[in-house]
């Protein structure tokens, strides 16, 4: 079962019941909820900032060897 549906289904244990039993174990429930999203929450952002960064390296890694290649290239031809 997906994480985030467990928290969610935690959640929703949670306000049932805190509203039926009014007792302080929904709001421990939902509590524990509302920690496990905002920590997969978390795990989806640095996902997309590790993705974003290493595409960021990648494009840095291919204009840094086309432009080593053209020096290469042209330094090459004036000593023929």
């Amino acid at each position: 079962m997906n994480l985030a549906a467990v928290a969610l289904i935690a959640l929703a244990l949670g306000i049932i019941v805190g509203i039926t039993l009014g007792i302080p174990l929904g709001r421990r429930v939902e509590r524990v909820a509302w920690h496990a999203d905002a920590a997969l929450a978390r795990a989806r952002v640095t996902g997309w900032l590790i993705r974003d960064l290493a595409g960021l390296a990648a494009t840095a890694a291919l204009v840094i060897a086309v432009a080593a290649f053209v020096v290469w290239a042209l330094l090459g031809r004036r000593g023929a």
